[in-house]
């Protein structure tokens, strides 16, 4: 299968052409497979977040660690946390969910509608057993046995369930299997996380996303808020075969179907080495080379930037663009232009 590309070197673009093997392209990842186990169906349509700690951990990248050269890539190891980014390295002694140290952690929808899903890394009768110390109660959650804080989403801020820093409703509604442990502030998302009739990897426009993606050991797909040239956003770190690696960041661009050619004018010719990113600096100071390329999923062609990172760069650099928003300036054609989020393309950074 044939792939046209544009590949951009600095703030030059020269065309290439970019030949890829039906066998890679079909190839399951992690990452698919993840998709795989939530509903297709709810919030998890609107936003999902994916990751690895168990790879990270395996490779010597550990939370808490200070040491070199693993320090630079912990931030990947909290990917898949949501909003519990900042709660998991006390969660383990008082809930005995370990969100560090499990295979697999997931994170879904949009606030209020949100939940989380962690795989392997703990005990389950030691998870149930805190939790109902901390007064969780049986409540049948969907087709599982579950634990319920509070009827819903609501919760005595004098006196939050979950003694834990940045956990205020997150822990309402439990579900605790061998090898998953499901948390949510109300029902639906808690039933979605743990998968649907129909799960988020059959949706043709996610399963075009995760197929460009690819390999990859954290990762954030997730839809407009409002309403645009572009369907979906996704966002990923490749996984690395060792920490002195190069960071590699790609990010994927779905246009709707009407808006293709105009959102891939504005993706290939905004994010360049000129974009304005994080802290003043352009991508050209942030990446060693960035390249853009095509990848065809069923009835779907997703445009796909690649960028090698500096190894002083912030490892998910890219999810932070999709976070603050620089991203989507810088591929949809629909919205207002930031004039800060880029510079004269013709000129080279730092030069008048």
């Amino acid at each position: 299968m044939r792939m046209i590309g544009m590949r951009m070197i600095g703030s030059g673009l020269a065309a290439v052409l970019i030949l890829a093997g039906c066998a890679e392209e079909r190839a399951e990842t992690r990452l698919l497979d993840a998709m795989g186990e939530v509903s297709g169906n709810g919030p998890a349509a609107a936003y999902f977040e994916y990751g690895e700690p168990a790879w990270w951990n395996k490779l010597g990248v550990t939370v808490g660690s200070d040491k070199e050269p693993g320090r630079r890539w912990l931030p990947a190891v909290t990917s898949g946390s949501g909003d519990l980014v900042n709660a998991g390295t006390e969660l383990p002694e008082a809930t005995g969910v370990s969100p560090y140290a499990g295979d697999r952690a997931i994170a879904i929808g949009v606030a209020p509608n949100v939940a989380f899903r962690f795989d392997g890394g703990f005990k389950a009768e030691v998870v149930r057993a805190k939790l109902e110390g901390l007064g969780a109660k049986p409540r049948r959650i969907g087709d599982h046995d579950g634990l319920s804080f509070a009827p819903g989403a609501d919760v005595s801020l004098a006196k939050l369930p979950v003694p834990v820093r940045g956990v205020t409703n997150q822990f309402n509604q439990v579900v605790v299997t061998d090898s998953t442990v499901a948390t949510a502030p109300v029902i639906e998302p808690l039933v979605a996380a743990l998968g649907g009739e129909s799960s988020l990897a059959e949706s043709p426009n996610h399963a075009a996303m995760g197929a460009c993606l690819g390999d990859v050991a954290a990762a954030t797909i997730t839809a407009p808020q409002t309403p645009g040239a572009v369907a979906l956003y996704g966002v990923g770190l490749r996984r690395p075969a060792n920490l002195e690696e190069r960071a590699v960041n790609v990010i994927c661009v779905l246009p709707v179907p009407s808006a293709g050619s105009a959102v891939k004018k504005t993706f290939t010719t905004g994010l360049t080495a000129a974009a304005m990113s994080r802290e003043g600096k352009t991508l050209g100071e942030l990446t060693e080379e960035i390249t853009h390329d095509e990848v065809r999923s069923g009835d779907h062609t997703v445009l796909r930037a690649t960028l090698k990172l500096t190894d002083t760069t912030y490892v998910l650099l890219a999810a932070e663009m999709l976070r603050d928003a620089k991203l989507q300036s810088l591929a949809d054609p629909t919205r207002p232009v930031d004039p800060l989020d880029s510079v004269n393309p013709g000129s080279t950074p730092g030069s008048p």
